[in-house]
């Protein structure tokens, strides 16, 4: 009984963890005094979730969609299955499928595992729907991708800056969340936004990005 009694509470204390670290990250503040004057692209930004489990499955990119919004930007998100990869590849094909139909187009912004994870579907459908890629990556995880060198679209990488300073319970929670998928390369959580020491700073770097895509948009709507 001490020893069922003891899993209980284990078990117990794991789902409290889960679930006060995803509402935690979806609390985060940031500085938001706005860079002026921003171009803006003719395209929505479509961010595409990564791999998840329980342990990491709420507001996956944390800040930046918000940041990005905040300056005006036209922000989407494709929310795909968690971490079955044939459920992912299900989905996204249908979604870039049916964007095709509807005639609409999107920059996509992926991490690298997620794109490595889709570069063979990317490149086999080749969707029109697509106007760029970016790649979200980090000193953890160096793009590797044979696309990098022969891109379907314009793509580029942004290799954000690392740190490993940040809150011990939402650590101990993706430390948890990369053990459920362990084998996988996933990002780091300074990779996706979620420590407070450079999660502006990334952003950032995500803005700039988004200002080179609007001039390319506008170069294309001459």
């Amino acid at each position: 009984m001490d020893t069922l009694a003891l899993l209980l509470s284990l078990f117990v204390c794991l789902i409290a963890l889960a679930v006060f670290t995803n509402k935690a990250r979806a609390k985060k503040q940031y500085d938001k005094e706005l860079q002026p004057n921003c171009l803006l692209t003719r395209w929505p930004l479509l961010f595409v979730t990564g791999q998840r489990s329980f342990f990491y499955f709420s507001n996956y990119w944390n800040i930046y969609p918000s940041y990005l919004a905040e300056h005006g930007y036209e922000v989407f998100h494709l929310r795909l299955p968690w971490s079955n990869p044939l459920l992912r590849q299900s989905r996204l094909i249908e979604f870039l499928k049916s964007q095709d139909q509807a005639k609409r187009k999107f920059h996509m912004i992926m991490d690298s595992t997620t794109l490595q994870e889709f570069d063979t579907t990317l490149r086999e459908l080749r969707p029109d729907c697509v106007m760029s890629i970016t790649e979200i990556t980090g000193p953890e995880n160096k793009p590797t991708t044979p696309s990098l060198t022969t891109p379907i679209v314009p793509q580029a990488t942004i290799e954000t800056l690392p740190t490993q300073k940040g809150s011990f319970f939402i650590k101990l929670s993706y430390d948890l969340h990369k053990l459920l998928l362990f084998g996988r390369p996933l990002p780091s959580l300074s990779t996706l936004g979620a420590l407070e020491s450079t999660q502006l700073q990334n952003a950032r770097l995500l803005l700039e990005r988004s200002q080179s895509l609007a001039e390319m948009d506008l170069r294309e709507g001459n």
